[in-house]
């Protein structure tokens, strides 16, 4: 699945709430996140992605792409996702060293790291495909979360 698209967006649906773990870790979360992959055109990504998704009680109820309103926008270069995704950078690391830029709490946003570690775990296991030089990195099937 290409990365940030709604096809990409609606599996991380499925697999996270089919995760057992990552909905304790996310109990009592209820809020909307906008993901905003920003272009890198020298390493063959011209094209922005906005995916965003909806929790209620730490279950994700909606996906979608583009613009809305949301509790939490968090934006980067699509080189920095993918570094996350594949495990090079930490997203908390990510947040505090300001490589991922944050509108919204930032407080209550670091509160559900613990979840947030489970998710870029179980992105993982999913077949990803990502564009321009950063296809080197793309996820096969059967990947593991750890």
């Amino acid at each position: 699945m290409r990365f940030g698209t709604l096809e990409y967006a609606e599996k991380m649906k499925e697999v996270l709430n089919g995760d057992a773990e990552h909905r304790r870790l996310a109990k009592g979360e209820t809020d909307s996140y906008l993901m905003v992959l920003d272009p890198r055109p020298d390493k063959g990504v011209s094209e922005r992605f906005i995916v965003g998704y909806a929790t209620v009680d730490g279950e994700v109820t909606e996906v979608w792409t583009g613009e809305r309103k949301a509790t939490f926008v968090l934006s980067a270069p699509y080189g920095v996702w993918v570094d996350i995704v594949i495990g090079k950078l930490g997203p908390i690391a990510a947040m505090t060293t300001r490589r991922l830029k944050i509108r919204g709490n930032l407080l209550k946003l670091l509160a559900g790291s613990d979840s947030t570690l489970r998710m870029v775990e179980l992105l993982r296991t999913i077949p990803t495909e990502f564009d321009g030089e950063y296809a080197k990195h793309n996820i096969s099937p059967g990947a593991k979360a750890g």
